[in-house]
């Protein structure tokens, strides 16, 4: 029934259905007939799109691409609409997007959504109200060679923010001048105990993000209960970042983690904190047990800016390679 409704209600909005598997889209309408049409579809975009008025919600499994040559097609919001919002239930509801510049989102971020995600080779550009949005339930995410820049969120997670349980991945991808009022100007994760393989950043560049609060670059919050998350940052770099009102310049974790930061370049970079409150890291309120542990590899850089909470059981801070083999 709910479904229904929401496919009515794109109707009614002037948008129709498309029932064929692989579809060129040159417009608007086009767009949100695709989105509307049978689950399994491919869109290939072959124009740039404005929007001027809400796309429908995403129910089931879709692929947009982008096919406008050498160069990336645009989907804007106008400075006024969200561009995609997926509400199906994973894993039924997959969205894969691929080759294109999402910018100028308002009200919505450039992507919410509880579907399991794929973005490759996708730039997500001076979005108002966050860039993208993984949440509520299970989904798993995928992102491998995107651009995150110049995004803004009141709250947290300026560029990308995550608090689904599924397992998630970022890979040779850069978050650059994000801007988040609270913690995370880059990326925020709400690590979940159910996602027992872990949250993978893997040749990740964090450069010129901005929180409010705390983890200029990123801001990772874990759990006050066991099972620890494991959050491996890896090959990754961390330059110019700024936490105005707390700490973790470059980095923040915090509550129950095992967290492993290898071969990752973090000192040294310009990264800045409240008062020198952790210019690189900070590890915050680790008063746990089991204790909050952050492994280091090959060693903990002799001259990183480190701030950790003063409390009874403090994280417990090693260098460790072995735990440093990334999950397939």
């Amino acid at each position: 029934l709910a479904v229904q409704v929401v496919l009515a209600a794109a109707v009614l909005l002037g948008y129709g259905c498309q029932k064929a598997s692989a579809l060129s889209i040159a417009n608007e309408q086009q767009l949100a007939a695709a989105i509307n049409g049978t689950a399994g579809v491919t869109a290939t975009i072959t124009a740039d799109i404005v929007l001027t008025k809400a796309l429908p919600t995403i129910l089931h499994s879709i692929t947009i691409k982008g096919g406008c040559g050498g160069r990336k097609c645009v989907i804007d919001g106008g400075g006024k609409f969200g561009i995609f919002a997926a509400y199906g239930a994973a894993p039924e509801c997959s969205v894969t997007i691929k080759n294109l510049l999402l910018r100028n989102a308002a009200d919505m971020p450039a992507y919410t959504g509880k579907c399991n995600l794929h973005l490759k080779g996708v730039e997500i550009k001076n979005n108002v109200a966050g860039g993208v949005v993984v949440g509520l339930g299970a989904s798993t995410w995928h992102i491998h060679g995107c651009l995150f820049e110049g995004n803004s969120a009141t709250g947290v997670g300026g560029g990308f923010l995550v608090t689904s349980s599924g397992r998630g991945r970022l890979e040779k991808t850069t978050f650059k001048s994000n801007k988040a009022t609270e913690d995370g100007g880059g990326v925020y994760i709400h690590a979940q105990p159910a996602n027992t393989d872990g949250y993978v950043l893997d040749h990740v560049t964090f450069d010129s993000n901005t929180a409010g609060r705390s983890g200029g670059g990123m801001y990772v919050a874990g759990m006050s209960q066991a099972p620890a998350a494991k959050v491996f940052v890896s090959r990754c770099k961390f330059t110019k970042n700024v936490a105005t009102g707390a700490e973790g310049g470059g980095l923040a974790l915090s509550v129950l983690m095992d967290a492993r930061i290898c071969h990752t370049t973090i000192a040294d970079g310009g990264n800045t904190a409240n008062g020198g409150q952790g210019n690189d890291l900070a590890l915050l309120d680790g008063n746990y047990d089991p204790q909050m542990s952050v492994s280091f590899c090959p060693e903990h850089p002799k001259s990183l800016s480190l701030h950790i909470t003063n409390v009874t059981n403090p994280p417990i801070v090693r260098h460790h390679c072995v735990v440093c083999d990334l999950p397939k």
